[in-house]
This record gives C-alpha cells, sequence and structure tokens, in this order.
C-alpha cells in the first residue's frame, strides 16, 4: 500500500504584491482591471530509489499501521504577483489593480520505490506505474485550478480599477486592502481545489491499489 503526502504553499490567503513600474495609464473607461493571467508549470518528477520498505515507511506522509510499497511526495505552490497604481488625494490614498498575475505549480514530485525491488523487477514497474498516476493526477488536478481561477478573476467584479479604487491613509494601509480584495477572489476556488486534490489522491489508493498485480509480480515483500 502507499501514501500521498502534499504539502501546500499557497499566497493567496495573504498574497505578496510584488509592485512593478506601472505601465502607461490606459485610456478609456474599464470595468475591471487592467490584465490578468494565470500559469501553471510542473517540475519534471524526480525517480528516488535509495531507501529501503521500512525507511520509506516512516517518511511524512506515509500511511501508518498499513504496508507501503512506494510513496509519491508533491508540492504545489501558488505565487500571487500584482502591479497595481496609487494616487494621493487631499486626505487618502487610492490604489487600484493594474495586472493581477497567478503563478500555479506542481513545484516537486518525488517517487520512492524500495531498494528492495531492483529497476528491471515485475515489482519496481508496478510500483513506479502507480505512484505515475499520483503525479499524472496532480497536473491535471494543477491545470484545471488554473482554469478556474482565470474563469473566477474574468468574471469578477469586485477587483478595485482605477474607476473603483479602495481608500486608505497611506501606501502600506492600501497595498494590505489590495491583498484582501485578491484573497476574497481566490481563496474560495483555491480552498475547493486543496478539497478535490485530496479527495482524487485518495480514490487512487482505494482499495489496495497493488492488488491486480500482486498476482502477476511473485517478489512482493509484505
Amino acid at each position: 500500500m502507499r501514501a500521498f503526502a502534499i504539502a501546500l504553499l499557497f499566497a493567496a490567503c495573504a498574497p505578496s504584491i510584488t509592485e512593478l513600474p506601472s505601465p502607461s495609464s490606459p485610456s478609456g473607461r474599464r470595468s475591471r482591471f487592467h490584465r490578468f493571467r494565470v500559469t501553471v508549470s510542473a517540475a519534471t518528477p524526480e525517480i528516488r530509489h535509495g531507501l529501503s520498505l521500512n525507511e520509506i515507511a516512516k517518511l511524512p506522509g506515509a500511511a501508518r499501521g498499513l504496508k507501503t510499497q512506494g510513496l509519491t511526495i508533491i508540492k504545489h505552490s501558488m505565487a500571487t504577483h500584482t502591479r497595481f497604481s496609487t494616487t494621493k488625494g487631499a486626505a487618502s490614498v487610492y490604489a487600484w489593480f493594474d495586472d493581477v498575475i497567478l503563478e500555479v505549480s506542481v513545484s516537486s514530485t518525488i517517487i520512492h520505490i524500495p531498494k528492495e525491488y531492483a529497476p528491471d523487477s515485475c515489482e519496481y514497474e508496478a510500483v513506479l506505474a502507480h505512484e505515475r498516476l499520483h503525479g499524472k493526477s496532480a497536473r491535471a488536478q494543477a491545470a484545471l485550478l488554473a482554469e478556474k481561477l482565470e474563469a473566477t478573476l474574468s468574471t469578477s467584479e469586485g477587483l478595485p480599477t482605477r474607476f473603483d479604487p479602495v481608500f486608505a491613509s497611506n501606501f502600506d494601509a492600501a497595498a494590505e486592502k489590495l491583498k484582501a480584495e485578491i484573497a476574497k477572489v481566490v481563496d474560495p476556488v483555491y480552498e475547493r481545489y486543496e478539497k478535490d486534490e485530496a479527495e482524487t489522491q485518495a480514490a487512487l489508493d482505494r482499495p489496495d491499489p497493488y492488488d491486480a498485480v500482486y498476482k502477476k509480480c511473485s517478489g512482493w515483500i509484505k
């Protein structure tokens, strides 16, 4: 039996706002912010074959109380970058978005295969095939997340624009308000993604994922 561990690094709960040089102000009224973009990427999976069954079973994320035959550890990350403009009024700072860029990434996929199984063995190939399913699923879910985020951003009416800015007493307070506005839009989408991703990964391990191949391979260590 194998287990799946996932570490999430998510900036939307407290997005980091990177201020870049402001572009030329667009002419004409716009109903939303000037530009938005969602990107998605995935690191090449890394296969490790240096740990024993017992050592893999002790890694974070391995199933407790069950025999671990392999383990995939996946890390996701999402960075939020914005370009925004401000202007100083008589008593307040006005701020609005010019660009919103979300970077969704499967930043690390490490597949552990027990060293007891030789690289050319039936058991090695069976473990690898199953663990690759977890990586493939993670990439698919990340791509789906990017699509949903893009759709949400494109239809959101709540993000501050030049014609509907946020007001604050100073620059730092304005930046914090912009962070909060992004969180309102992005957080619900990401929370749904977390649940869906966990359920999808867990389903790959139910029932015992190696039931079908136990009969085909003769060298399993239990």
